[in-house]
């Protein structure tokens, strides 16, 4: 079995990021952490390759988690984000590639980011996490004419390169689900909050609808914020004023999908019997809560993966390639918060 960038990190009771320095030989860990790291990994099987046996050993990738409100850059996704590190990791390393990390919060101007990414030619090319960037923040990347590959966002119309999750073709998926369960009445638990991603899944979501002949009822479309807390909050205000409910949501996604079925419990609603809920990403509480959640499980190491392979692909070559932009489907699944109908 292999083993992953994150089963070491457990094993030496570290971050991600700090096997990631180790392996690469990197500063940001102590010398014995990483005689330690490096240790572990060769009990686990882990594949040490020496530098002589890689090909590009002067490549340097830069991959920058960027929070620009929080929304959805929170602890609670940690995972989903240190699994995305994982697999570009593990392919970094075995292409020779030295990986950096770098993390801004929300509180970081922009220019500061940029001005730094033209002040740094030792870094041959970006992975960038755009989950809370807009088109804006995106064009802002690419005049610093560095080789940039954007991960979690995809915008069409941007000559960029992008992977993302194939966000139409789960929420078909989702919504499919529904129907075969003999559901009808269908309402969406959306988010306004400012991320791509969500902007997708909202409208594949009508997309699917109309596609299947579905009716739309606006009273069953609902709007919340993106944080467990105040999707909670959201949620309980909507409830409040006892409306006439959808047999099924889908929310945009797990935390606020968990933030929301707390709010029916409490208000003496059962899951699934009474509503039923479904939602993306596969996050690990998913699992953990009362019913299971039915859910999308993104390809996060195939992403990763995916998008480092490109940036690869850019930085050997003078010429830049036209843009690629990718779509990783994800799987669907099937829990206990979805009713069978039939």
């Amino acid at each position: 079995m292999k083993i992953t960038i994150k089963e070491i990190a457990e094993k030496a009771g570290v971050s991600n990021a700090a096997v990631s320095l180790a392996l690469n030989n990197k500063q940001g860990v102590s010398e014995d952490n990483r005689e330690r790291i490096l240790q572990i990994a060769k009990d686990l099987g882990y594949e040490l390759l020496s530098r002589t046996e890689t090909a590009e050993p002067d490549i340097t990738i830069r991959f920058l988690k960027i929070s620009r409100h929080g929304h959805t850059l929170n602890p609670s996704h940690n995972y989903f984000i240190d699994t995305y590190v994982e697999g570009i990791t593990s392919t970094a390393y075995r292409n020779g590639a030295v990986l950096e990390i770098e993390a801004y919060g929300a509180g970081v101007p922009l220019e500061n980011i940029t001005n730094k990414i033209i002040n740094s030619p030792q870094i041959t090319g970006y992975l960038i996490l755009g989950t809370e960037l807009n088109e804006s923040d995106v064009n802002a990347f690419l005049k610093t004419g560095k080789k940039i590959v954007f991960m979690d966002t995809f915008i069409d119309y941007i000559s960029a390169d992008f992977v993302d999750m194939n966000n139409t073709d789960a929420v078909y998926k989702i919504i499919r689900h529904f129907t075969s369960r003999g559901h009808s009445r269908i309402g969406l638990i959306k988010s306004s909050v400012n991320t791509r991603n969500f902007y997708l899944r909202e409208r594949a979501f009508y997309q699917a609808m109309n596609s299947m002949n579905l009716e739309i009822n606006e009273n069953f479309i609902i709007d919340v914020d993106s944080t467990f807390e105040n999707a909670y909050s959201d949620f309980k205000n909507f409830l409040s004023e006892k409306p006439e409910l959808p047999s099924v949501f889908f929310a945009i996604n797990d935390i606020i999908a968990m933030g929301c079925m707390r709010a029916l419990q409490e208000a003496g609603y059962s899951v699934p019997d009474d509503v039923s809920i479904a939602a993306f990403d596969n996050l690990p509480m998913a699992a953990m809560v009362s019913p299971q959640l039915t859910t999308i499980e993104v390809s996060k190491q195939d992403i990763g993966q995916t998008a480092f392979d490109m940036l690869l692909l850019k930085c050997g070559r003078k010429d830049s390639p036209p843009p690629r932009k990718t779509q990783i489907g994800g799987k669907l699944i099937i829990r206990d918060s979805v009713k069978d109908l039939m």
